[in-house]
């Protein structure tokens, strides 16, 4: 019990503190993408108002689109921020209540563990989560964008 008390709140704070990381560098990245992706409208804007019968314009109008789309798919491959945020949200909210409720739970059967756990499953949002609550391998991650 002493143990618990003492480990589990450094717990919480630590989960606190790797998902504000988390989602503090999100940010930071979604912020220079959308400053790219404006300057890269800029760019467009000033390759439209060149000669169109310059090969190089062509070119660069290529590059350009390309640059765009590189902007897109890393956009959406920052949707992890939002997953593990949600993920760590969802541990720390539950060693906090874990650190509050353990005085009672002196007494606590089998029945009681598997309530705990089945409202934590609850309240999972991603597949990988159910899958690792089982221990169930999760694998890769997945390619495509899952919103929440």
């Amino acid at each position: 019990m002493l143990m618990s008390a003492a480990v589990l709140p450094i717990w919480s704070r630590q989960l606190r503190a790797i998902q504000d990381t988390v989602q503090g560098g999100a940010v930071d990245l979604l912020s220079c993408f959308a400053s790219i992706m404006g300057l890269q409208d800029l760019l467009d804007i000033e390759l439209k108002s060149m000669p169109a019968d310059a090969e190089h314009t062509q070119a660069l109008l290529q590059l350009s689109q390309e640059l765009a789309l590189q902007c897109e798919r890393a956009l959406v491959g920052l949707q992890f921020g939002d997953r593990a945020s949600q993920m760590l949200d969802i541990l720390h909210d539950d060693t906090q209540r874990f650190t509050q409720e353990l005085p009672a739970m002196t007494q606590a059967s089998a029945a009681d563990a598997q309530a705990w756990l089945d409202a934590l499953e609850a309240r999972y949002t991603t597949d990988e989560q159910r899958d690792s609550h089982h221990g169930e391998s999760t694998g890769p991650p997945h390619n495509n964008v899952e919103f929440f």
